[in-house]
């Protein structure tokens, strides 16, 4: 009887344990059904769920589902150096009219930074228009104009502009195009490496 008994007990044991192991697993394997049935919108599925669920884990694995939450870093790896020394590369990433406006540079209605990923930090050099990436602005009088980044990956014009205006990069056959019209061409003020403005983050080639 005492070994039955033991026996018993072990397996109560066992049981118990086994419960606590199920119960522990249950947030992944609602994620991974999530993810099986989402399809294509599945890592905003799992997220949700993880909100629910994990708490701050769900911050982590929604930045894990969006390919703009990568870390910011200079893809490049070249950075502006000199200040506010005249030059077409100069300070790559920063608002250029506000600051031209400011400084008495030359004025200029449309000019921005293009970038090969979307949160890249001011001075960084961006991406050389010498690859074939174009910026394409369209006024509202239906007048085109095409701006060529250099090899900082800044673009600019002074040419006048019918506001509003769309725009759009082209770049090997593909093109990144804004949804909504634009009344101020001073593109890197919306633009930052956090996104301003419901601005996703930088100007990125497509």
């Amino acid at each position: 009887m005492g070994t039955t008994k033991g026996v018993g007990r072990l397996s109560l044991i066992v049981g118990a344990l086994g419960m606590i192991m199920l119960a522990g697993c249950g947030g992944g394997s609602s994620e991974s059904t999530g993810t099986s049935q989402a399809g294509g919108a599945s890592d905003a599925g799992a997220g949700q769920i993880g909100d629910a669920n994990a708490g701050g884990d769900a911050a982590a694995a929604n930045d894990a589902s969006d390919a703009n939450a990568s870390a910011p870093t200079c893809t490049s790896g070249m950075t502006w150096m000199y200040g506010d020394h005249g030059s077409s590369q100069m300070n790559p990433g920063r608002a250029c009219i506000a600051c031209h406006s400011t400084h008495d540079g030359p004025p200029l209605t449309i000019a921005g930074t293009i970038y090969p990923t979307a949160h890249e930090p001011d001075l960084c050099d961006g991406a050389n228009g010498a690859n074939g990436a174009r910026v394409v602005i369209t006024g509202a009088d239906g007048q085109t104009l095409t701006l060529t980044p250099n090899a900082a990956g800044n673009f600019d014009t002074g040419e006048p502009v019918k506001l509003p205006f769309t725009a759009k990069i082209t770049f090997m056959g593909r093109e990144r195009a804004m949804t909504a019209m634009q009344t101020t061409g001073d593109c890197n003020s919306c633009h930052t490496q956090g996104g301003a403005n419901s601005a996703p983050g930088r100007i990125q080639l497509p």
